[in-house]
């Protein structure tokens, strides 16, 4: 759709994995298991290639010279059946271990929880011929065309090239013309399989573009995604003012305990306890602007002490958190701060007491 223009998020990306929906291309199976088999039978899987090539020369050469019955047939299969099994066993593990790791390296080990049912569509002949002719239909048949072409041309090369070798199996021995013709098959084989790499690792990657393009989204849904995965942004938005006010309201409620506010003088507050006894003045309540004025409405309700020190109520305001001490570079400052607090409050009582 024209509006998906959106990279697919994690959570899409893990949706489409849950049903299968993967980038694998079983082109590049197909081109890793063709490549390993020659590279086998060249190497550890060559007691396989003589087994079978021993088997192939003594049958060609003994069967028109023996009685063919039952017993010999039966005594033949076991012969060389203890002969080709074993290694034939390990050579089909091996091809069998490298397919698994291939698919495993290209989609990882998914398990699909969400299974669709039969789609009634896929026997439509109607819209079976839609889908050959659309241009999903087209690009499937331009790479079967390429990969027939490409494998073709590779053989056809290697065979030509090889002319003369071919010819002259009709003319050698029997052990030398299987020996030979294993050979040379298994060349093609290798020559087959690297150029069918090439064209599997760009199947892979279209595999892959074409997996991100179906995936892509619109902005609205990855909208609506945020919200199901994280909440609604303006319920949060609500929930967290709400907090906001509910611990403005509980610092508020300890102003009352104050020895001392100190202001800006107009844009802060900083609401501080000292009491004997305690290690250092701790912070109560801090605020700008309204709350500022708040703070000090509720310092002169509660006829406690305000101090204008402009330096230290920022100082303050900025480096130390509600319910914690003022930090030791403070100390000196607040000292002379609390002893007009104290002198303060000495001349009240001997006004009074007067």
């Amino acid at each position: 759709m024209p509006d998906r223009t959106e990279a697919p998020t994690s959570r899409r990306l893990e949706e489409a994995r849950s049903e299968g929906r993967v980038a694998r291309s079983q082109e590049l199976n197909t081109a890793v298991i063709m490549l390993v088999s020659a590279l086998l039978l060249r190497g550890p899987g060559n007691n396989l290639v003589t087994a079978i090539k021993e088997m192939l020369v003594n049958l060609i050469a003994e069967t028109p010279k023996i009685d063919l019955t039952q017993q010999w047939l039966q005594q033949t299969l076991i012969t060389y059946g203890m002969q080709i099994l074993p290694p034939l066993a390990i050579f089909i593990a091996g091809l069998l271990v490298v397919g698994v790791a291939v698919t495993v390296a290209q989609t990882r080990i998914i398990w699909v929880s969400k299974r669709k049912g039969f789609d009634f569509t896929r026997i439509n002949p109607i819209t079976g011929l839609k889908r050959i002719f659309s241009a999903h239909g087209l690009i499937e048949l331009g790479r079967a065309l390429l990969k027939l072409g490409l494998v073709g041309w590779v053989a056809y090369s290697y065979l030509r090239d090889n002319y003369q070798q071919i010819v002259a199996l009709s003319q050698s021995d029997m052990p030398s013309a299987v020996t030979n013709f294993i050979d040379l098959s298994i060349s093609l084989t290798l020559r087959v399989g690297i150029a069918y790499m090439f064209l599997a690792a760009a199947d892979y990657a279209y595999q892959r573009w074409e997996l991100m393009r179906n995936l892509r989204m619109s902005k609205e849904e990855i909208k609506e995604e945020l919200k199901r995965s994280e909440g609604d942004p303006m319920l949060k938005s609500r929930i967290r003012s709400q907090q906001r006010r509910m611990a403005r309201g509980r610092m508020m409620a300890n102003v009352h305990k104050a020895t001392v506010v100190v202001t800006n003088p107009t844009h802060l507050a900083i609401a501080i306890e000292y009491r004997e006894g305690m290690k250092a003045p701790r912070v109560l309540a801090k605020g700008a602007l309204r709350v500022a004025e708040k703070i000090v409405a509720l310092a002169r309700e509660n006829s406690i002490p305000i101090v204008q020190n402009k330096p230290l109520a920022w100082a303050i305001y900025k480096t130390i958190e509600i319910d914690q001490e003022i930090s030791p570079d403070l100390y000196l400052a607040m000292a002379e701060v609390l002893a007009y607090v104290y002198r303060l409050r000495g001349t009240l009582i001997h006004a009074q007491a007067a």
